[in-house]
Formats: structure tokens, C-alpha cells, sequence
């Protein structure tokens, strides 16, 4: 205990003695500990020489660069090459917009992008995981950047501007092992390019196993391609966000074609653009569905009834797990939720599934936070949130199911 408390101040204070007492292995678990605590982990890599590389492992493991830090970035690599091994997980965000501030923003780390020494894909030999946000994607800059990184399993595009569709079906065959696809609000992509451009001859085919989409052009528009072309059968788990209900029977018709091998699924559903697109629709079966969750967002309180009466109509008969992901806009409308359709829908699909478990998330966002996840929601006062448990509990209990229902507040939204 006095040792991990000694490690609440300054390394640099430790004495040799105090450092010796242990041998090297227990110091990397000590360390292991602190992976998320940046300044503690950078007085511990000048603390110690054996203490270093533990230290720079877990520093560099997730690199966030932009226009103001590309150019050190560069120069941290080019001095001390063998920390490009440490780079697990990277992110890269830059700016596009109409002041002039950020368009000079987003006209500096592209000129960082362009001009990335080609040896940068070998020292970033661990990279896994890219995010890409606000930035201006063509075909040369898949080419000479964002291809090179070959080794990444996920990857991320936020609010990113593709010049052309052929940008990214480049940019995916570039990634032989991916495994994870991440598109929120990509919404320039060039309609005149054809969805369907072929698979490249001779190349290693992604096996996607996980997909997330956000917007409605990328709601549609990226899975019609990989169902075009082979790309979706190893596809097990999927989100389509805010899906406008207009939409209904395209986002079924995927679903279709996903169903042999999904498994989990997670969707939310947003405004008809018309009256005349409300309808009550059925979604296609799927057989083999063990976990659903279904997104309400109080602020969209017109698509909760809708979305409902979905849920009656849904055939997942090997369903164990449904989530409520409840979004609330305010304290006041967290108290519009209705718990006893809910608990009425979760009672529907117990009766023809082996439900084992009905969860409600429950959180709030303010509309100040924007749309990127990394942004922290506020917290409504805990009042709010013993008041809907117990609301939900009733409406469960008449029900029959309150030994298969829980609640959680989720922290940040």
C-alpha cells in the first residue's frame, strides 16, 4: 500500500532503495495502473531508466494530432523513431469551415498529411486503430497517407469530407484487416460516382465484423455498396443511427440481407421529413439476434410510439438481451418517458424469446455538447434519475418482469 501511495507524488522524489525494493515485473504492473494518468506516467519515464519503457508504452499508446501538434509529432518520430512502436491507437482531427481560422487550420494539417515522410507506415507498424475527423479526403491522399497504414483493424470516419466514393472504397481496400467501420455524418459524398465500384482484383478483401453508421446518407449509401459486393457476411454486429423513419423499408431491406449472420444490433430511429412518411411498417425477421438496443430520445418523442409499435411487431426469437438507450433532453422531459409501453413491448418479446435481461440506460445531453461523443453530456440531478428507476420498476413489476430489469445512469451521453 505504501508503494502505490508513494506513487500519488513526484517520482522523481523516489529514492534508488525505495525503487530496488521491487523487481522490474511488479513495477510494470504499478505502472499498468497509472495508463491513463499522462503526468504522473511522464515523471515516472524520467524517474527511473527501467521505468521508461513501461512509461513511453502506455504515453504514446493513443496519439491525438492537429494542426498545432503535427509538426512536433513529426519531429518526436524523426529524433526517436522506436516510439513509433508504442502508437496503438491514433487520432487525427483537422478543420473545415467558413471562417477563415479554421480553413487555415484545415489548410496546415493537410499540408502536414501530404508532406508525411513515407517510412512513417514502417515505424507506425502497431497502429490499429485510426480516427479521422474534419478532414478533406481524395484519392491522392488515401494514397500516399492513409493507405500506407495497412495494419489498421478499426477505423473511423468523422464528419469528414470525401471528395468521391471512389476516395473511400480506395481508403477500405487499403485496410486488409479491418475489422471495425465507424461513419458519422459523412455528407459530401459526390452523388454523380457510382455506389457500386467494383472490388479491386488481386487484393486482400476486408472481413468486416462490426459497423456503425450515423447519418442518413451513411445509413444507406455505405452498406447498399458492401452488400453489392459480398463485402457484409461476416458482419455480426451493427448500429444505424437516427435513421429518418422515411427510410423504414430501405434499413429493413439491409437488414434482410445482414440477418444470417447478425447478432447484435443497435438502432434509433428520427423525424419523417413529411406527415405522409409516418407509417406502420413491419422490420424484416431476424432469426438469429441475440442482443437489441433501441434508442428514445425524448426531444424526438414523436418517434417513441412508432418505434414501439415496431418492437410489437418484431420477430427475434433468439433474443436474450434489450437495451433502452433513453436519451433525455432535459429533466423535464425525462419524466415523459412511457415506462409502461415499454415494459409492455419487453413483455411481447419475453413471450416469444429467451429474454434474460432488459436494460435501461438513461442520460442526458445538452444540445450545446454538439454531436462528437468525445464531448461530455451534463448530469441530471440524481433525483431525476431514482424518480425514473422507480417509474420503470413499477411498470416492469406489473409485468411480470422485475427480476430480468435494470437501470443505469449513464455518465456521459
Amino acid at each position: 500500500m505504501k508503494l502505490a501511495v508513494s506513487l500519488g507524488g513526484p517520482c522523481s522524489e523516489m529514492t534508488p532503495a525505495l525503487i530496488d525494493i521491487l523487481p522490474p515485473e511488479l513495477w510494470d504492473c504499478i505502472l499498468d495502473c497509472l495508463y491513463d494518468d499522462k503526468p504522473s506516467l511522464r515523471q515516472c519515464s524520467l524517474a527511473a531508466r527501467n521505468w521508461r519503457p513501461r512509461a513511453q508504452h502506455h504515453l504514446f499508446r493513443s496519439i491525438y494530432i492537429d494542426w498545432s501538434t503535427c509538426d512536433a509529432f513529426t519531429r518526436l518520430l524523426e529524433s526517436n523513431p522506436s516510439l513509433g512502436a508504442h502508437v496503438v491507437n491514433m487520432e487525427i482531427e483537422g478543420a473545415f469551415g467558413f471562417f477563415s481560422l479554421d480553413r487555415l487550420h484545415g489548410i496546415t494539417l493537410d499540408k502536414w498529411l501530404r508532406a508525411t515522410p513515407a517510412s512513417f507506415s514502417h515505424i507506425l507498424g502497431n497502429l490499429t486503430k485510426l480516427d479521422l475527423a474534419l478532414i478533406t479526403i481524395d484519392v491522392d491522399l488515401v494514397r500516399c497517407v492513409f493507405g500506407c497504414l495497412t495494419t489498421v483493424t478499426q477505423l473511423t470516419l468523422y464528419a469528414c469530407a470525401l471528395t468521391s466514393f471512389d476516395a473511400f472504397t480506395e481508403l477500405f481496400f487499403s485496410y486488409p484487416r479491418m475489422k471495425c467501420l465507424n461513419i458519422a455524418w459523412i455528407q459530401e459524398w459526390e452523388t454523380s460516382q457510382s455506389q457500386h465500384t467494383p472490388v479491386p482484383q488481386d487484393v486482400a478483401i476486408p472481413e468486416l465484423e462490426v459497423v456503425v453508421f450515423t447519418s442518413t446518407r451513411d445509413n444507406l449509401k455505405v452498406p447498399r455498396w458492401l452488400i453489392s459486393q459480398g463485402l457484409h457476411r461476416s458482419i455480426h454486429t451493427a448500429t444505424f443511427w437516427r435513421v429518418e423513419w422515411q427510410h423504414f423499408t430501405p434499413l429493413s431491406l439491409l437488414l434482410a440481407a445482414l440477418a444470417p449472420t447478425l447478432r447484435n444490433l443497435r438502432v434509433g430511429w428520427d423525424h419523417a421529413v413529411t406527415p405522409d412518411d409516418w407509417s406502420h411498417p413491419v422490420m424484416t425477421p431476424l432469426p438469429f439476434l441475440t442482443s437489441l438496443t433501441v434508442d428514445f430520445h425524448t426531444g424526438r418523442a414523436v418517434t417513441i410510439p412508432y418505434t414501439l409499435f415496431l418492437l410489437s411487431r418484431l420477430s427475434v426469437p433468439a433474443l436474450h438481451s434489450l437495451t433502452f438507450a433513453i436519451t433525455c433532453k432535459d429533466a423535464v422531459t425525462s419524466q415523459e418517458v412511457p415506462w409502461t409501453r415499454l415494459a409492455e413491448a419487453s413483455a411481447r418479446i419475453a413471450r416469444a424469446a429467451p429474454l434474460k435481461s432488459v436494460v435501461v440506460s438513461a442520460g442526458v445531453r445538452d444540445a450545446a455538447d454538439g454531436v462528437n461523443p468525445v464531448f461530455p453530456g451534463r448530469q441530471l440531478p440524481i433525483e431525476v434519475y431514482e424518480l425514473m428507476e422507480a417509474r420503470m420498476v413499477q411498470a416492469f413489476v406489473a409485468q411480470g418482469l422485475e427480476r430480468m430489469v435494470s437501470f443505469v445512469a449513464r455518465p456521459e451521453v
